[in-house]
């Protein structure tokens, strides 16, 4: 379980009390933001309001800041958004001109609005808003022209507004208020106090043509639609009304609270408020946003797959799990053409927020941005992603300067396409690359990592795919993308013979002037291809390489453009190698197939542990010239079902004699590095190894380890590491093995 969900597991079974939640949540966070890196911002984002003491927000993410020209910008210009969720006090209402230096013009006032959804101020046209007010005792909507400054009052404030800008619907903001602050106003108390489910209304409808309004659904209705028991005696209230594209249907959140839990379900209804359905009811939905007219990207929990991004389809039972590494809830919203959905997160566990926009299955971060600890609970800054009319631009509100302000990040061409296809095999062309894949029972991680490399920004590669005796359906789904013909793919079907007879076997086939390596359960960034490549050819390279991250976000969801190439010698990409092994495996690198042919460099069978490490090495030792990617570039799967996840045998060891054989291959190559690889290489595997039994919680291993081999004196080398944590280890095996083997288990 990744630290985001066992947070999220944390949040939901142990610290439901929302007090005792704030307060431990709120202390953790402190204590890590102590630890880390301090941190502001970090993409390529512009703060378009002014640095004027002034707080500077938007609003809720279903509604776009910029005027249908995009010249102008709205926003809310206050002097505190962060001590009162839901303010009484006046804001402006301002439009920054983009084209006049971010100039801001004050067009209005308003009187009731709060830090979430400001005071649902909009576009109606290019010369013309719609926003909320409290006037003569009540909450109403105006209409304001921005030519002519004439006035049309609504008789109620508005919270959605339909795509053709005839039909709203509106709530009871008071009752908002009063049980969930920061969403409703304070102007006026809630009327319907002491009444846990009104038999009154709570949607209504307003035709923005005539003013008409119209009462759609009460309470009750909700209540007696679907009933459920905990509904009985709870506090009920609706919130988050969004109107389909087309302006037929709508969704609306029901909540009802019930001895401190809150309940929610999902609801779609015609506009007239008929053909009720209940589209989820696992007791959790978030937030959400209509792909189309017939379905609806969510935030929910659900019985059967636990809480993340779903795709619903409006009126039935069909479900479809979506983004599945985006643990953290957030705020969905599909660009106007409906490729795009950027959704955002909350404040992590560091107080970071992070920005994302996907494309089909494919993640990318486009912003990050730190928010400060006086914009917490029910003031929060939550970031509110929304697009730009032409879908090129993400508008969003953040705090990382210590006030609210509104950010601007330009999302045109973010996902590149491929500069060449698997024509080239249809040509007849040789692929430039070779990308060899061992699969054992992979089948359940196979689509994902051939659709990443469909993704690949350079095409001109083919993907060897070695089928080692699959006992699952892993050489029906290697057929099935074969056929597809959307990559090169060549099928090797064999006996079960281990991971380095596979890779010996993609070697032998392989057609490529440059050899690449890929775990079927791991994925390599979109531009893994491209850059290595380019890095190569451009410092005439003899190996090109980059770094890997175990996390999916630091390499699959970020841009790959601020990778820097550094050309190396072969000291210093051994010393890298050598010195900081955690960030590097032998499928980040790049080599080139005539020196493995050459140097009759493979894979050996007879090792099971430390075989890719002895590769590498021998590779390197032929190699005068490297290019570094700087830049994680390959995605290492911590998967616990994986063959280094299993239960520690005895064959770890063969870690020791690999080394051992590296180093009689550098000496018989008299490589100049031979003598430093020797004074650590050794000692920092034996430290692997005596980590893995001790993880693994078998003594008989342990001990037996420290029986047959001279482990006291390896634990010396390591004891001047500059790892803290390897050096730590090793000083309490010093004192006593038992410590080290006590003190390694706890990292399990």
């Amino acid at each position: 379980m990744s630290i985001d969900k066992l947070e999220i597991w944390v949040h939901d079974h142990i610290l439901k009390n929302d007090t005792i939640r704030h307060f431990c949540y709120g202390a953790y966070q402190r204590v890590l933001y102590m630890l880390s890196p301090k941190f502001k911002s970090e993409g390529e984002l512009t703060v378009v309001t002014p640095n004027d003491g002034f707080e500077y927000l938007f609003g809720y993410y279903d509604k776009c800041p910029w005027s249908e020209d995009g010249r102008y910008l709205l926003a809310l210009r206050v002097k505190n958004a962060s001590s009162v969720a839901d303010s009484t006090a006046p804001a402006e209402i301002v439009r920054i001109a983009l084209k006049n230096n971010n100039t801001c013009e004050v067009l209005a006032k308003t009187h009731c609005w709060n830090v979430q959804q400001g005071c649902m101020a909009q576009w109606m046209d290019n010369n013309t808003i719609l926003y909320n007010d409290f006037r003569d005792g009540k909450y109403c909507a105006v209409i304001l022209n921005l030519l002519d400054r004439s006035e049309r009052i609504l008789e109620r404030p508005v919270y959605t507004v339909s795509a053709d800008k005839k039909t709203a619907l509106t709530l009871d903001f008071a009752r908002l208020h009063r049980l969930r602050p920061g969403y409703g106003y304070a102007n006026i108390a809630d009327a319907t106090k002491g009444k846990l489910c009104p038999d009154e209304p709570c949607i209504w409808k307003i035709d923005l043509e005539t003013g008409t309004t119209l009462p759609l659904l009460t309470y009750k209705d909700f209540y007696a639609f679907e009933t459920r028991p905990e509904m009985e005696d709870a506090e009920h209230k609706v919130n988050h009304l969004m109107i389909s594209p087309d302006g037929s249907r709508f969704m609306v959140l029901h909540r009802w609270f019930k001895d401190k839990v809150k309940y929610t379900r999902l609801v779609t209804c015609n506009i007239d408020g008929s053909e009720m359905y209940n589209l989820s009811d696992d007791d959790f939905v978030s937030h959400c946003c209509w792909k189309n007219n017939c379905e609806i990207i969510s935030y929910l929990n659900r019985k059967d797959g636990g809480k993340g991004y779903y795709l619903l389809q409006d009126r039935a039972e069909i479900c479809e799990r979506l983004w599945q590494q985006l643990a953290m809830d957030g705020h969905p919203t599909c660009s106007p053409d409906g490729n795009l959905v950027v959704t955002d997160t909350y404040p992590n566990r560091r107080r970071v927020q992070s920005l994302y926009v996907m494309k089909g299955k494919r993640i990318k971060r486009i912003a990050r941005v730190f928010s400060p600890f006086k914009y917490g609970g029910d003031t929060r800054c939550d970031l509110h992603p929304r697009w730009s009319a032409d879908g090129t631009q993400i508008c969003f509100d953040a705090s990382f300067q210590g006030k609210r302000s509104i950010c601007v990040v330009n999302v045109q061409g973010l996902y590149k396409q491929k500069s060449m296809t698997a024509q080239g095999k249809k040509l007849g062309k040789e692929p430039v690359a070779s990308i060899i894949i061992p699969c054992y029972n992979a089948a359940s991680f196979l689509d994902e990592t051939l659709e990443e490399l469909e993704n690949q920004t350079r095409g001109d590669f083919e993907v060897v795919c070695i089928n080692d005796g699959s006992k699952d359906d892993t050489l029906d789904v290697l057929k099935r993308w074969q056929a597809k013909g959307t990559l090169d793919i060549q099928i090797v079907d064999k006996d079960n013979g281990g991971v380095s007879a596979a890779r010996n076997d993609g070697l032998k086939a392989a057609r490529g002037k440059y050899i690449l390596f890929l775990d079927a359960d791991d994925a390599y960034h979109e531009e893994f291809v491209e850059r290595l490549i380019d890095a190569a050819e451009q410092a005439n390279a003899d190996v090109a390489y980059c770094r890997l991250d175990r996390k999916y976000e630091n390499v699959m969801a970020v841009d790959a453009k601020q990778a820097e190439y550094i050309s190396q010698s072969q000291t210093e990409a051994m010393n890298n190698l050598l010195y900081r092994m955690g960030e590097f495996a032998f499928c980040c690198y790049l080599y080139r197939r005539d020196m493995l042919q050459g140097n009759e460099i493979f894979f050996d069978c007879d090792t099971k542990f430390g075989e890719d490490r002895e590769f590498n090495w021998k590779y390197l030792c032929h190699c005068k010239k490297a290019a570094f990617v700087d830049f994680p570039l390959y995605w290492y799967r911590v998967n616990q079902q994986s063959a280094t996840k299993s239960k520690a045998s005895w064959r770890k060891t063969d870690l020791l004699s690999a080394v051992k054989r590296i180093e009689a291959y550098l000496a018989e190559h008299k490589c100049p590095y031979e003598k430093e690889f020797n004074s650590y290489m050794y000692a920092r595997a034996m430290w692997a190894v005596a980590k893995t039994f001790a993880i693994s919680g078998d003594k008989e291993l342990y001990k037996k380890l420290q029986k047959e081999y001279k482990v006291r004196t390896c634990m010396k080398r390591t004891a001047r590491d500059k790892s803290k944590q390897v050096a730590l280890a090793s000083w309490l095996y010093l004192i006593h093995p038992s410590m080290f083997y006590t003190i390694v288990r706890l990292k399990k």
